[in-house]
């Protein structure tokens, strides 16, 4: 009878000890990054706001792992970061020598306070400076068709997905390059593959990752 009970502790206990890395990283690196923001509490407009999802900022350690893991020239690459809210997942990306780094947000709010966190950001091991927080409508934003790393963290649904990943794909077929797609919380993963050449590549606890071979793997 005191199993749930443990259970409950220990996923309790798991999620304080993750509260406190996210903080630290805050404190570490002068920034504010921690906390989630509901949509009601945001001045935003147009057709994407009814299909967005509230704001959330993924664990730097699996920021930080995702990244490490890519196995990939990161000076190649640029890192897209599709509804990036606070700029967490850029600042993270900073610390890995990709050729340059966007964060694409639709919440003015978010976004500035993106930009002030790009600004303050103390990060000693730090290999890309050259971010841009850009405040539009992820269907509005055109993928520079250079090698791309996308990541997403679930911030929209279908009725936008679908769009934005179609703009991916036209931009594939206008320049085939290595393309990958991370998506964390794949709640409408079905639809990278059936909107774009991206296929599914691997599966983790957290996240999907999908991928276009220029010429192959």
């Amino acid at each position: 009878m005191r199993a749930p009970i443990l259970v409950s502790f220990s996923q309790r206990l798991r999620g304080l000890v993750g509260d406190a890395r996210c903080r630290y990283f805050d404190l570490r690196h002068g920034v504010r990054t921690c906390g989630d923001v509901a949509l009601a509490d945001l001045h935003v407009t147009g057709q994407t706001l009814g299909h967005a999802v509230h704001y959330a900022p993924s664990h730097p350690k699996f920021l930080f792992e995702m990244l490490r893991h890519l196995a990939i020239d990161y000076t190649q690459y640029e890192f897209v970061d599709l509804g990036s809210g606070k700029g967490r997942a850029l600042l993270v990306a900073s610390e890995f020598p990709f050729r340059r780094i966007t964060g694409v947000e639709f919440a003015r709010e978010l976004h500035e306070i993106a930009s002030e966190n790009i600004r303050r950001y103390r990060g000693g091991t730090q290999k890309c400076r050259e971010i841009t927080a850009l405040h539009c409508d992820a269907m509005e934003y055109r993928f520079a068709e250079v090698p791309t790393v996308v990541f997403m963290f679930n911030p929209f649904r279908p009725a936008v997905l679908t769009p934005v990943l179609r703009e991916l794909e036209a931009s594939i077929r206008r320049r085939p390059r290595d393309v990958i797609l991370v998506y964390q919380s794949p709640f409408h993963g079905h639809l990278v593959e059936s909107e774009t050449s991206l296929r599914l590549i691997s599966e983790h606890r957290y996240h999907n990752v999908y991928r276009f071979f220029a010429s192959g793997p």
